[in-house]
């Protein structure tokens, strides 16, 4: 192992052993989830074929003031090439577009789970609920949130699986540019937490392939679970944490049939994990939190394919694809301050343009309501169509 990946992974532990997980770990939108009695989320059988990003269905639902939203069913491609269905929400400004259309801000959400009840859009307020939502509409911006593949729809979540995510975040974009009424031009802009930094990330890395003719102006990632290489075996030496690895090896089982979670995990922890089959993270957390030992995860590095798929799944192995902005607080024991430096250091090696923002005492979650301000004018900078700031080190 590189020498920084060690020292980040030994920081990612000794954080780890001395917090007790939040509600809010590893994502601001951890719960519970929340039930929906209609059959909105139903996907038809056969699916039509269709390109990704293509409408399936839309419904209205409540908006914040000066704004209409929708739930909303698009196409898009799962990790082998399949046709999907997947869910999430578009919000847009009230009023006539400009010319060219609203740039499209997409978010991308935090930790739930990998069940469908843990789907963000099941949640009748979320329109209302999503991170900075007024400051987004205020800028004329239209906001598309997907749920990414597996929640609210059919199949498991690939929970830190990046091709899945990064083109659920694209896709999502495509779809509000296709909704009647929202106005959204080609300019993308694309925000995430823990994560989902992790698949803002891949969404830039993803673009110029994926969804060429979208305008990529920037990438915000905050506290990004950018290195699944190191978060799973880490995690897993902690018992407290040991339920975001049972739910990665559960999510890389969707997206990779022959990636056995029980090659690594123990029958304990397997046993425990069942639950993520119908609750959400907290739930997965508790009951794998419960075995009480220690040595949850076999010799990950030795045991295929394993090594293979995490590193493909690292953020920062190809080119990010525009400008970013990496936000980090200090006091953060779930993605540590270490792991997030060592990140951006690999990235400044590799070429990309980026600003890190650093911010002093500041946890996983108030590190999002510090970082506001600075967030909101670095977006806008780029909507705009100015330069940004690059704070890598001079070659």
């Amino acid at each position: 192992m590189h020498r920084a990946s060690a020292r980040a992974l030994a920081a990612l532990v000794l954080a780890l052993s001395t917090t007790a997980l939040s509600a809010t770990a590893l994502g601001a939108s951890v719960g519970s989830g929340s039930g929906d009695t209609t059959d909105f989320y139903a996907v038809p059988d056969p699916l039509p074929k269709a390109l990704p990003g293509s409408l399936i269905r839309a419904a209205s639902i409540d908006a914040p003031d000066g704004a209409k939203a929708w739930r909303v069913l698009y196409h898009s491609t799962t990790v082998d090439g399949r046709d999907i269905a997947v869910s999430g929400v578009v919000v847009a400004p009230e009023g006539p577009p400009p010319k060219g259309g609203r740039p499209v801000l997409s978010w991308a959400h935090g930790t739930t789970g990998i069940a469908d009840a843990c789907a963000p859009s099941m949640d009748p307020e979320v329109a209302s609920r999503l991170p900075f939502v007024e400051d987004f509409l205020d800028a004329g911006y239209v906001i598309a949130a997907t749920d990414y593949e597996g929640l609210g729809t059919p199949g498991v979540h690939p929970y830190l699986v990046g091709e899945s995510e990064g083109r659920g975040v694209l896709d999502a974009a495509r779809a509000a540019r296709r909704l009647d009424g929202t106005g959204a031009g080609r300019e993308l802009l694309v925000f995430g937490h823990s994560q989902g930094g992790h698949a803002a990330l891949f969404a830039g890395e993803l673009k110029a392939d994926y969804a060429p003719e979208l305008r990529l102006r920037g990438v915000v990632a905050g506290a990004p679970a950018a290195n699944v290489e190191i978060i799973f075996p880490g995690a897993a030496r902690v018992p407290r944490a040991a339920g975001f690895t049972a739910l990665i090896a559960k999510g890389f089982e969707a997206a990779y049939p022959d990636a056995d979670p029980a090659s690594l995990l123990s029958p304990e922890v397997l046993a425990a994990a069942q639950v993520a089959d119908t609750g959400c993270a907290l739930d997965v957390i508790d009951a794998v939190g419960k075995v009480g030992s220690t040595d949850l995860v076999g010799d990950v590095a030795s045991t295929p394919p394993w090594p293979d798929i995490l590193r493909e799944n690292s953020a920062g192995h190809r080119a990010a694809g525009a400008p970013l902005l990496v936000v980090q607080g200090t006091a953060d024991q779930v993605v540590p301050a270490a792991l997030t430096d060592a990140w951006v250091g690999q990235a400044c090696a590799a070429g990309d343009v980026v600003e890190y923002r650093s911010y002093e005492g500041k946890d996983h979650i108030t590190v999002l309501g510090e970082a506001r301000a600075g967030i909101l004018e670095w977006l806008a900078t780029l909507a705009q169509g100015d330069a940004v700031r690059d704070t890598c080190p001079t070659p």
